[in-house]
């Protein structure tokens, strides 16, 4: 695949650029002489006002679109020689730092771990938005029930099919790193066909659950609090994050 050029004197907008391709881990390349581009740049980030200096099939403004992410978004479309999908599906790997997959047309377009569950919500809704296709599938693994409860119930407005996958044989060798590990088993859950979503069951927690979650408010808030049993229930069935719960109490 071809690299992502950028070409710009606006200092701010630059930084912007780097700082979310770096994040993203994605190769590009900056352009010095935007008159002469390498024919090894598929796409050139640039300004609205330095656009037409750059001699580019292919150069999209990153002023014009609501955020950095949204111009990156465009990039890597046009990258894969496709903005438009037949099928889209989004692969999750949830728990704690949620893996994420973005698969089109059955080819992997980019992965994801994400560093909180809120982080990977915004993620899959920019990912909803800014990608079009006939069809739009969310799959999530079966697992890390707190975790999968809560990233349910944040996905649930966005009306498409979502679909609960047995996530048992997805789990990566070891020998990788957490993230890689996650963003693997994103893959793998989001190429893995489930059963239809229809309604989180509510379990009634255990009470080693609720201990478990009441452990961990210890440790996240380094022994300052430890929060109530009903906060804990909330906590294990999806409604409120852990990080929440302990601001609340």
């Amino acid at each position: 695949m071809k690299l992502i050029g950028i070409y710009t004197k606006n200092f701010s907008l630059y930084h912007d650029l780097i700082d979310e391709i770096n994040k993203r881990k994605l190769k590009f390349v900056v352009i010095s002489k935007p008159e002469k581009v390498s024919h090894k740049v598929g796409v050139v980030i640039s300004s609205s006002l330095e656009k037409r200096e750059v001699a580019c099939k292919h150069v999209i403004a990153a002023d014009n679109f609501r955020t950095i992410s949204d111009a990156l978004d465009k990039a890597l479309q046009i990258l894969m020689g496709k903005e438009y999908y037949k099928e889209l599906v989004i692969g999750i790997d949830p728990g704690e730092y949620p893996g994420i997959a973005l698969i089109g047309d059955g080819n992997v377009i980019q992965s994801w771990c994400a560093a909180s569950v809120k982080d990977a919500l915004n993620l899959i809704k920019r990912l909803v938005e800014n990608f079009e296709a006939n069809k739009k599938t969310i799959r999530i693994g079966h697992g890390s029930r707190m975790y999968r409860d809560r990233l349910l119930r944040g996905l649930t407005p966005l009306n498409i099919t979502i679909e609960i996958v047995d996530e048992t044989k997805t789990s990566p060798q070891t020998g990788f790193s957490r993230e890689e590990r996650n963003k693997q088993a994103a893959v793998k859950i989001g190429g893995t066909p489930g059963k239809i979503f229809e309604s989180i069951k509510t379990k009634k927690p255990t009470r080693g659950e609720i201990r478990n979650i009441q452990r961990q408010s210890r440790i996240l808030s380094r022994g300052k609090i430890t929060i109530s049993e009903e906060m804990a229930k909330k906590v294990l069935e999806g409604k409120i994050s852990l990080e929440e719960a302990i601001e609340s109490e």
